[in-house]
C-alpha cells in the first residue's frame, strides 16, 4: 500500500502546473524508454516463475526493452505484492502473481493489501486446475466416496495444505460437501507431495504438473480435477463437478498487475504486448506445458475478475477456523 506524505499546498500547486498534459502523454507514448522489472512472488522454478520467464522473453522483443523477473518468494507472494505496490506507477515495474494475490487479502488482513485498490490490474493470464488426490492405500477411489468416507470418519482423515489457494480449495471442498477434515500445513508442495506418498497425509490438493508423475507411477491417485473443465493434461480424470459435488470450482489463475494508478495507456500498450505474448507458438506451448488454459482479456475485465475471485475466497476464510502455515 503506497503512502504519500502530505505536501505544503503552494508546493502542490506549483508541481501540478509543471505537469502538462501534452507532458504526461509524451512520457505515456514513450513507453518503454528502459527495461522493466517483472516481480515474481514465488522461488525460482514453480509455476507462476515458468509462465514470468516465457512471457519475458517475448514482452523483451515485443517491447523493445529488456524484461528482467525477479523473484521475491515469501508469504504466500505478499512480500512481492508489497514491493510492487509502493514502486512508482510508471509500468516499469510490474507482477505477475497467482491466485493468492486476491485470496491474502482476507486471509492475512494484517497485512493492508487490498488486491483491487492497491493493483492496476494489465492482463489474466489464463487458470490451471489441480488434481484432488489421495495415497493409493486410501479407501476412496473418486470424489463421491471420499465424501462418504470422511462422513464416516469426521477429523480423521488428514489433508495436506501447501499454500493458501491448496488451503482454500480444501476447505471450500469441505464447506460444500459438510466433511471434516484436519489440516496437515507443509512449507510448499516439495514436502507436502511426499507426505502424501508416504502415508503422513490421506488426501490432497496439489498442482497437477507437481503431482502428475506420481499418479502416472501409482504413488498417488487422482480423485479428480478442481478447475471447472477438464485438464489438457489428464482429460480422463473428471472434475469434482462431474463426480458428486456440483458447483465446485477452485482452480489457480495467474495475472499481471502494475502498482495502483499506472496511466491507463501504459496499462493498455502492456495488454497488447502480452496478448501478443500468449498467442506465441512458444509461449502458449510453455504454459499449455504447465496445465494453463489461456484465457487473455482486458484490463477492465480483469478488475471485475480479481473482484468476484476475493468475494468469493473472503467467504470461504469467514467461514474456515484454521489458517495456513505460511
Amino acid at each position: 500500500m503506497r503512502i504519500l506524505s502530505p505536501l505544503p499546498f503552494a508546493f502542490c500547486a506549483l508541481a501540478l502546473s509543471a505537469v502538462t498534459p501534452t507532458a504526461v502523454l509524451a512520457s505515456d507514448d514513450d513507453f518503454p524508454a528502459k527495461p522493466i522489472k517483472m516481480v515474481v512472488g514465488f522461488s525460482a522454478g514453480g509455476s507462476t516463475d515458468v509462465i514470468a520467464r516465457a512471457l519475458s522473453v517475448q514482452l523483451t522483443q515485443q517491447l523493445k526493452q529488456q524484461v528482467i523477473v525477479d523473484n521475491r518468494p515469501g508469504a504466500d507472494s505478499l512480500i512481492a505484492t508489497q514491493i510492487v505496490a509502493n514502486e512508482k506507477p510508471d509500468g516499469y515495474t510490474i507482477l505477475v502473481a497467482s491466485g493468492s494475490h486476491a485470496i491474502n487479502a482476507s486471509l492475512y488482513p494484517d497485512s493492508k493489501v487490498d488486491p483491487v485498490s492497491d493493483s492496476e490490474p494489465i492482463i489474466l493470464i489464463g487458470d490451471a486446475a489441480n488434481f484432488q488426490g489421495d495415497n493409493p492405500k486410501v479407501e476412496a477411489r473418486s470424489v463421491e466416496e471420499l465424501i462418504e468416507l470422511a462422513r464416516r470418519n469426521p477429523g480423521k482423515l488428514n489433508y495436506a495444505s501447501s499454500a493458501s489457494t491448496t488451503f482454500l480449495a480444501t476447505e471450500l471442498f469441505k464447506s460444500m460437501a459438510n466433511i471434516d477434515m484436519t489440516q496437515v500445513p507443509y512449507k510448499g508442495a516439495g514436502p507436502a507431495v511426499p507426505a502424501l506418498i508416504g502415508g503422513e497425509v490421506e488426501v490432497s490438493i496439489t498442482s497437477i504438473i507437481t503431482m502428475l508423475p506420481h499418479v502416472q507411477s501409482g504413488r498417488a491417485r487422482a480423485l479428480a480435477v478442481t478447475g471447472a473443465r477438464r485438464s489438457q493434461l489428464a482429460p480422463d480424470v473428471p472434475t469434482v463437478t462431474e463426480r458428486g459435488l456440483p458447483g465446485y470450482v477452485a482452480s489457480t489463475w495467474y495475472g499481471v498487475f502494475a502498482p495502483a494508478g499506472t496511466p491507463s495507456p501504459i496499462v493498455g500498450k502492456l495488454n497488447e504486448a502480452l496478448r501478443a505474448a500468449l498467442v506465441d507458438p512458444s509461449v502458449k506451448a510453455k504454459l499449455e506445458s504447465q496445465g494453463v488454459d489461456i484465457t487473455p482479456n482486458t484490463p477492465d475485465q480483469f478488475r471485475e475478475f480479481v473482484r468476484q475471485d476475493q468475494a468469493k475466497w473472503a467467504k470461504v476464510v469467514a467461514a474456515s477456523k484454521s489458517k495456513p502455515s505460511r
